[in-house]
């Protein structure tokens, strides 16, 4: 298929169409970007909150990534998973999703392909690579749709196909191997990781969503995406967009330093950043990636041009040019550090914060960023620091780093987006447990309750279609949503 404007345009105007997705009055079209190929623009000016577009999976499966826990293939439920009792191989949860129509047609294109009985050893591999096989599925427009989405060429791409040949000892067809080694190209380019289940049974899989797909990436995006009861993905706008502007996703972690996202995009997505940000040698005053001078010992090292690879970094505050391969291993230690942390560490973490990175680093180093948003996590939720078991001190230095967090955002201007839900949501329980302990003993609260009740709304509007919402935001949905949700 010629990939053209229109041509792109109707294939996924009619690809929606038969989902009932289609919206008249949605604000995109796809034109040709500055970045090259094609990509999603405003077609008005679109407020912050308001939906862009919907969009539903054309594959969706599970996850090739070595972590990925096997999951019912139906779904997605992690409980009570027995293998397929027509010995395809398949793990499922019930009788119901065994019997399922979509699990019935894979299930017999698999055992089509069975030279012989696959070992429950390596169940665990045709698992990883079903979103492949799911392709041949498809119908012929819905096969169309995959072939008008980009590919990109490697080696590394339909190792999922030789799984199937080498270990499965599956006996494929010429034109079979072909499209599934394409749709792993698609798949490795274009997908989502979706996830699945509510709340503290969530798991993810991934999805390839046509008009989505279609977006390109920035390291400052527009928008926040989520998935919703069905798997649909909405995209919303997080700050303002003027009419002509291109929307961007974000394929990267926002707190992630400029050298760690472009590698990470480069891996991943085959392509070096060029963004605003990945210009800025400061990130917009964030300094995230920034270290502290050895010579004056207070100044910021930088990069002088941060979109050339081994270019040297030099200090602001007394000019002293520094070799990027210093700046690399710092931030590797570092990241060693980081990772030799246990949930059982905090004191320690918070140590090696107030002590040795302040001597080593920026305070919005990405280092001191993630270990702050580790804590965060940890505090409230891990065995051991509960709610009710969290020191005053505790509750305090969790409160402190999100309002560190959300500061750093704002400076990224990232606007409405997901971390920002995340984050003020935790923020908002910090509140409610400072102003529960002064109940209990006795003290008359500070804290408004207004302030709290703006904080819970703001919450629930970012977080508006997302399935992972806690159940306590999604109370505060609209009335039409609450019914979808059951």
């Amino acid at each position: 298929m010629q990939r053209n404007i229109d041509t792109l345009t109707k294939t996924i105007r009619e690809y929606l169409d038969r989902n009932s997705l289609t919206d008249p009055s949605a604000p995109w079209e796809i034109k040709k970007s500055n970045l090259g190929g094609f990509g999603i623009f405003a077609s008005r000016p679109i407020e912050i909150g308001e939906v862009i577009f919907k969009d539903h999976p054309v594959i969706l499966g599970p996850r090739a990534a070595l972590t990925s826990p096997l999951l019912c293939v139906n779904c997605f439920d992690k409980d009570n998973l027995k293998p397929c009792e027509r010995q395809c191989g398949l793990r499922l949860c019930s009788l119901e999703c065994q019997n399922s129509s979509n699990h019935q047609k894979e299930c017999k294109i698999i055992r089509q392909w069975q030279t012989r009985p696959i070992p429950e050893e390596v169940s665990e591999k045709l698992f990883k690579v079903l979103s492949p096989i799911r392709s041949l599925l498809l119908s012929d427009q819905d096969k169309a749709v995959v072939k008008c989405l980009k590919a990109h060429r490697s080696d590394q791409h339909g190792f999922e196909v030789n799984v199937m040949k080498n270990l499965l000892h599956f006996d494929l067809k010429e034109n079979e191997e072909v499209f599934m080694r394409f749709v792993c190209s698609v798949l490795d380019s274009n997908a989502f990781e979706v996830i699945v289940g509510h709340e503290d049974h969530q798991s993810s899989i991934k999805g390839l969503y046509p008009l989505g797909s279609l977006a390109n990436h920035s390291c400052t995006p527009n928008t926040i995406h989520v998935f919703d009861e069905f798997q649909h993905m909405i995209v919303r706008a997080t700050v303002f967009i003027p009419k002509g502007a291109e929307i961007f996703h974000s394929y990267s972690r926002f707190i992630w330093a400029t050298p760690t996202r472009r590698f990470h995009l480069y891996k991943t997505k085959h392509f070096l950043c060029k963004c605003r940000r990945c210009q800025d040698p400061t990130e917009f005053g964030s300094y995230v990636s920034a270290v502290l001078c050895k010579v004056c010992k207070v100044g910021r090292v930088i990069p002088i041009d941060p979109l050339v690879q081994n270019g040297k970094w030099q200090c602001e505050g007394c000019g002293e040019g520094v070799n990027r391969k210093d700046v690399a291993s710092l931030s590797s230690l570092l990241g060693s550090a980081l990772n030799s942390f246990s949930p059982e560490d905090i004191d320690f973490m918070l140590r090696f914060i107030d002590k040795k990175l302040k001597t080593l680093v920026s305070e919005n180093n990405e280092t001191v960023v993630e270990m702050k948003y580790k804590i965060i996590w940890m505090l409230g939720h891990q065995q051991g620091f509960t709610w009710t078991e969290l020191s005053d001190n505790l509750l305090f230095v969790k409160e402190k780093f999100c309002k560190d967090l959300l500061a750093l955002l704002e400076t990224l201007r990232l606007g409405q987006c997901k971390m920002r839900g995340l984050l003020l949501y935790e923020f908002y329980r910090c509140c409610n447990e400072a102003k529960r302990r002064q109940v209990k003993s006795g003290n008359v609260s500070k804290i408004c309750e207004n302030d709290m009740k703006n904080l819970l709304s703001e919450v629930a509007d970012i977080l508006m279609y997302d399935v992972g919402a806690p159940a306590e935001i999604k109370k505060l949905w609209p009335d039409e949503m609450k019914l979808q949700e059951q």
